[in-house]
């Protein structure tokens, strides 16, 4: 039996014309599959559903040979919109394309280190913001240098450590850990915060620590959420009046928090739109819930994709863009919570969204 079940891609693709659209730009991981088959770049039309361009995202230079089977170094991770360039992280390096995914040239670093969620601020500038996941870090690069101009490592900061009861990551800084950190012990100890989202809001660096369900000010070095619905989550972003939203990836839902109150406001059930549940059939579903079923009861079984994982955000006004598995583009009016539209780029299970970017000429 395939775990994706049906392996067969659902697109359609086409030319770019002269004609200003909206595009989604987004990333693919696909677990399991050889590193250098492990995901994707695609660039879609959103209003005709065509797939303009594609290219494949590895790391490269060094290249990775991936002890873990799951998605750790494969595929593409976030996605930023500098100048006239298109960034993509990869499981170590920066990767720069043009606006039609031709490559420009790569950036990496000795503490880019399983990259995931980037943060460009949207003012402009050359500096950006990366998660480097798997030792716990939120670093800044000015790209137009090459140079690591910020950094946090909240892992050796004394309130979270009082307050989660951490430690520090052992490591040296001054030597190149590109490839120190693959396995999965390294990511699966009591301190490991799993830090895979930065941003700003009100001129502090916000990140997400999902291993705990924390929303942390790296800035002023304090927690500023904690609640269990987000332990496991993916992607944070602040609006100005401090709204955040964040995946709830295996609750496979979109969770709002006013970060002044500290409360959920909203919460979008992707599973509540049967447009989103018809995507996977009810055999697999049923498979899925007996096998989980199985392992909480510790028979021995690896883990099965789960549908409707949800990974990746954008916002343009009051569309709500975000990633769910199988690799699937859902785009939401989270004010009216209602479904607007959806695209399907894989029935693969295997196969998941990381990130999002929209282009939307309509908004400058």
């Amino acid at each position: 039996m395939s775990r994706g079940w049906v392996l067969t891609e659902k697109y359609k693709t086409k030319p770019l014309s002269g004609k200003t659209q909206m595009q989604v730009l987004f990333t693919t991981v696909v677990r399991g599959a050889p590193v250098e088959q492990g995901g994707e770049l695609i660039q879609l039309d959103w209003d005709s559903k065509t797939v303009i361009n594609k290219h494949p995202i590895m790391p490269t230079n060094p290249s990775i040979h991936d002890p873990n089977p799951r998605g750790n170094s494969r595929g593409g991770r976030g996605i930023e919109i500098i100048g006239d360039q298109i960034v993509v992280a990869s499981y170590h390096t920066l990767k720069f394309f043009d606006r039609r995914l031709s490559p420009l040239r790569d950036f990496s670093h000795p503490l880019m280190v399983g990259l995931h969620e980037i943060y460009a601020h949207p003012e402009g500038g050359t500096k950006i913001w990366v998660t480097s996941t798997s030792i716990d870090a939120a670093l800044q690069f000015d790209l137009h240098r090459e140079k690591l101009t910020d950094q946090y490592w909240p892992r050796e900061m004394p309130v979270f450590q009082q307050a989660l009861g951490i430690t520090p990551l052992e490591i040296d800084k001054t030597a190149d850990n590109r490839l120190e950190f693959l396995e999965s012990k390294h990511f699966r100890g009591p301190s490991h915060l799993h830090l895979n989202a930065v941003t700003c809001w009100q001129g502090d660096v916000y990140a997400l620590f999902p291993a705990f369900g924390v929303v942390a000010n790296l800035s002023k070095e304090s927690i500023a959420l904690q609640a269990q619905r987000i332990k496991r989550a993916h992607n944070l972003m602040i609006l100005p009046d401090g709204i955040a939203i964040i995946n709830d990836t295996y609750g496979r839902t979109i969770r709002f928090y006013d970060l002044n109150t500290k409360k959920l406001v909203k919460a979008i059930n992707l599973r509540s739109f049967p447009e989103i549940t018809q995507l996977v059939h009810w055999q697999y579903k049923a498979y899925f819930a007996i096998r989980e079923s199985l392992r909480k009861m510790s028979f021995p079984l690896s883990p099965l994709p789960r549908p409707f994982f949800v990974r990746g955000m954008d916002l343009v006004g009051n569309r709500l863009f975000v990633g769910i598995a199988p690799a699937t583009i859902v785009c939401l009016d989270w004010e009216q919570n209602k479904l607007l539209d959806l695209f399907s780029y894989s029935n693969n299970l295997e196969a998941v969204v990381h990130g999002i970017k929209v282009i939307d000429p309509d908004s400058g």
